[in-house]
């Protein structure tokens, strides 16, 4: 007679930097037990109990978080872990940070929440573990970052391996780059899933998704505050601005009337072309990019749209708030291929 377990192909995770749920939605929906997720934030914990009031949280630095405090949800083994530290430290955006403690004025106490990460690992020790980060901690102190990361959860006994992976190669309507690391303490050798989608047309493979198919029935909807779906109050200088873009393009920066402009243009001056994966999401200053046909940015849940958050979860908080839970997710969409892709590793356990 099989368990539940086995009938169910339901696996015990937890989800450290939990943050908007992005990543452990997708183990969800692949049938995963989230049986517990971490973060330090009150506005997170707000997010996380309206849309998954059935998953416990611990809202505290995970530096002060303990492993004996973790086992208390969970018995038995622990199959998979799953996270995405904090990353900004070493984003490819904006200042770069040292790791080294030394170095004062350059040290960010983010990038050791990486470390501490691996420690966890160390010491709960689960049969899988799965790390989110930007590309920027590939060249972080020269490498020597990442190295001491793969170092540490080798010596704790996992095999482990890193790509950089672009989540529009797995369907994602958007061109996110970002580093993923997978290890097992299982003996198995470290595969990454194959990608479903291709930018070149000479592949087998389908086209990267245009951004257009997710947000094109929201563009005259009108705001609609409980839904995520207000838009910006642009002044009329932004707005004209806005209105020089092309579809796919950036603002004429030198072409520009003498009234319309200014020192600096940032990513927010980019329009979407509804043909193509939307640019990154990143949470900026309130702004995600143009829309592909109106003279606004990004609603919030147009980016949730593209990050490919259903429309049921409900993002608490501010709008730049809100944006910054959105830009900071992993995309549902490619976590759930990743988890189903490590469910049939786990049943080569069996």
């Amino acid at each position: 007679m099989t368990t539940s377990k086995e009938n169910n192909q339901e696996y015990n995770i937890i989800d450290l930097f939990s943050g908007a749920g992005g990543f452990h939605i997708g183990f969800e929906q692949a049938n995963y037990n989230v049986r517990l997720c971490i973060d330090n934030n009150d506005l997170v914990e707000r997010t996380h109990n309206r849309n998954f009031p059935y998953i416990p949280f611990i809202n505290k630095d995970i530096r002060e978080v303990t492993s004996e405090q973790i086992k208390k949800y969970y018995q038995g083994e622990l199959d998979i872990i799953i996270g995405g530290p904090p990353c900004q430290g070493f984003s490819t955006i904006g200042k770069r940070v040292s790791s080294d403690p030394t170095k004062r004025e350059k040290h960010d106490p983010r990038n050791e929440l990486v470390l501490t990460y691996s420690r966890l690992i160390n010491e709960l020790k689960p049969k899988f573990i799965v790390m989110e980060n930007v590309k920027g901690i590939l060249t972080l102190d020269g490498g020597k970052y990442l190295e001491n990361v793969l170092s540490e959860l080798r010596k704790a006994g996992y095999n482990v391996d890193y790509r950089l992976i672009n989540m529009a190669d797995y369907g994602v309507p958007q061109v996110r780059e970002r580093v993923i690391i997978l290890g097992n303490r299982v003996g198995l050798p470290v595969e990454f899933p194959k990608p479903d989608h291709s930018n070149d047309p000479n592949d087998d493979l389908p086209m990267w998704n245009g951004c257009w198919g997710v947000i094109s029935d929201l563009a005259n909807m009108g705001d609609k505050r409980e839904f995520n779906h207000v838009a910006l109050k642009h002044t009329e200088k932004n707005i004209q601005r806005y209105k020089l873009i092309p579809e796919g393009g950036r603002l004429p920066e030198n072409d520009l009337p003498p009234e319309l402009y200014r020192k600096n243009f940032g990513n927010t001056y980019k329009r979407l072309d509804r043909k193509r994966p939307a640019l990154t999401m990143v949470p900026g200053n309130d702004a995600f990019p143009i829309h592909p046909t109106l003279n606004r940015s990004l609603t919030v849940r147009e980016a949730a749209r593209i990050q490919t958050f259903p429309d049921k979860i409900i993002f608490e908080g501010n709008r730049r708030q809100q944006g910054h839970q959105v830009g900071n997710a992993v995309p549902p969409m490619f976590s759930k291929k990743l988890a189903e892709f490590l469910k049939e590793q786990l049943n080569k356990m069996k």
